[in-house]
């Protein structure tokens, strides 16, 4: 009868650790700390470089991160692995040579970045300006 307790015991034990391997595996986070551009003010020509910093609590494979903005202009999607701790990401659009001809007036412009790694997104915003 004894044995038959500690065979029950350890059958429990077994159960109760694979479920915490369960736990932290669905524990994931991800978070985009930073969202930044090189400056805030663009003319013609420019090149804006546009870099986020995405923490990863674990390191992840496939992580979609998609740079958006500028009235649609800027639509660029990379997939990579995210390590554990801070992630720099770059991304880099070229403005048209002339503004108005591109088709954007000067103005302020909205700059949007989402992390999406299975059910969870993170997202930041940021604003320029575009000068002729």
């Amino acid at each position: 009868m004894r044995h038959f307790f500690l065979i029950i015991l350890g059958i429990i034990g077994l159960a109760l650790i694979s479920g915490c391997v369960t736990e932290q595996e669905e524990g994931i986070a991800i978070s985009l700390k930073n969202l930044s551009t090189d400056k805030a003010l663009y003319h013609s020509s420019e090149n804006v470089n546009l870099t986020a910093m995405i923490y990863s609590k674990s390191d992840l494979e496939n992580v979609t991160i998609i740079a958006t903005g500028i009235n649609g202009r800027l639509n660029e999607k990379k997939i990579l692995d995210l390590k554990t701790g801070i992630n720099e990401i770059s991304f880099s659009y070229n403005l048209p040579k002339c503004n108005v001809c591109g088709g954007i007036s000067a103005g302020d412009y909205s700059m949007n970045c989402d992390v999406i790694y299975k059910n969870i997104t993170a997202e930041k915003s940021i604003t320029i300006n575009i000068q002729q």
